[in-house]
């Protein structure tokens, strides 16, 4: 097969779950021997056509970021970038494209070559957003970001998801559930277990991008509540981001410059499952999540998970309450409860630790790439 696979943020310049998953399995399935191109924004500088992993990546159109200033997405940069994304599509003659839905105007741009090429158009959907978008992105921007997300269930009959709870947003929009694959995130377990702590300690450790919707301003208010009964806490937050000078304010206004630790961005994956290894409990007190990557991680590198329970927070499907981890109410007195348990309890952490590996093996990047090549080959095969 000749796959594209179409997204506006791509591996190593920006690492979110997407876009790590989306280089895992190009590397897998061209070691198969399929040819996999990866098109996108630009975020570097020199040659717009490079190669990795013997994945052919193309930046189709100059990025400078992802998100503004507030941390939210620009609608601008993704719109030129669907009008050049048609044009590099044309030049090639593919198998399969497979979109990232969440990108709304590449959505109609690959569908339009789908149509001229006759060429088989998946779209992956990481999170189904619908009314969320109107608090994101305000009541103009956000309509016409959800018309046209909800128009995009209609381009395509080859609907795959990384999780149940957008597999039934989906449905909810009347996509039939036969024309929706479910594939889970994974990671690299490999990796993991090759791996040896670092020469520090953490308590918790929050890995990610440090924009609006991973609501870390939650997290440092229950560092506030927890340091009176743990005063020496220790937070590692692995990740950059348009929300970082906000939050050190914060925890300059709370004084806890001695409780964080902010170790930025860390390309080398070995390193972050490092940082996981030195730390006791992974936090995730975001507003939105599809299938985080991080969590699967953190299981798999030992650790037990304290997240939020929202309707935008799909991590419940993968963290079982009191199993792997803890689900609370997003607020700062539930959240530091559930740290402290964990924290004060260490046969309770030890048990969770255990499940959480056991749970994350089977969430492995040769299982997901597996899955993933036998649909795309069903799509080819089945003429959708």
């Amino acid at each position: 097969m000749k796959i594209a696979i179409t997204t506006d943020a791509i591996y190593p310049f920006t690492l979110g779950g997407s876009e790590i998953r989306n280089h895992e399995i190009a590397k897998r399935l061209i070691k198969k021997g399929h040819e996999v191109h990866i098109l996108g924004g630009k975020f570097w500088k020199g040659n717009s056509n490079i190669e990795m992993d013997g994945i052919k990546i193309y930046g189709v159109s100059d990025y400078k970021n992802l998100y503004d200033e507030t941390g939210k997405r620009k609608p601008f940069e993704p719109f030129l970038l669907s009008i050049r994304m048609f044009f590099y599509l044309l030049k090639e003659d593919y198998d399969l494209i497979d979109n990232a839905a969440f990108n709304f105007f590449n959505c109609y741009s690959t569908k339009l070559v789908s149509l001229i090429n006759s060429t088989h158009l998946v779209f992956t959907w990481h999170q189904y957003f619908g009314n969320y978008l109107l608090g994101y992105l305000g009541n103009i921007k956000g309509v016409i970001a959800r018309t046209l997300e909800f128009f995009s269930t209609k381009l395509t009959k080859n609907n795959l998801v990384v999780s149940n709870h957008v597999k039934n947003e989906l449905v909810k929009k009347n996509v039939l559930s036969e024309n929706i694959q479910v594939i889970f995130n994974g990671t690299d377990l490999k990796q993991i277990d090759s791996v040896e702590s670092l020469n520090k300690f953490y308590d918790l450790i929050f890995v990610g991008r440090l924009n609006y919707q991973k609501n870390l301003s939650l997290l440092i208010k229950s560092v506030k509540i927890l340091k009176k009964k743990f005063l020496k806490l220790k937070v590692c937050i692995v990740g950059e981001g348009e929300e970082r000078e906000n939050l050190l304010k914060l925890i300059n206004d709370f004084d806890l410059k001695e409780n964080f630790d902010f170790v930025g961005k860390v390309e080398d994956k070995g390193l972050v499952y490092q940082y996981l290894k030195s730390s006791r409990v992974f936090v995730l007190p975001s507003k939105l999540e599809g299938f985080p990557l991080t969590i699967i991680e953190a299981n798999a590198s030992g650790l037990p998970i304290v997240t939020t329970k929202t309707f935008y927070n799909n991590t419940s499907e993968y963290v079982k309450n009191n199993v792997n981890g803890l689900l609370v109410k997003p607020n700062a007195k539930d959240f530091s409860d559930a740290i402290s348990r964990l924290l004060e309890d260490e046969n309770m952490l030890q048990k969770m630790s255990k499940q959480g590996r056991e749970k994350s093996q089977n969430f492995d990047w040769d299982k997901i790439a597996f899955e993933q090549e036998k649909y795309y080959l069903e799509v080819i095969k089945n003429g959708k």
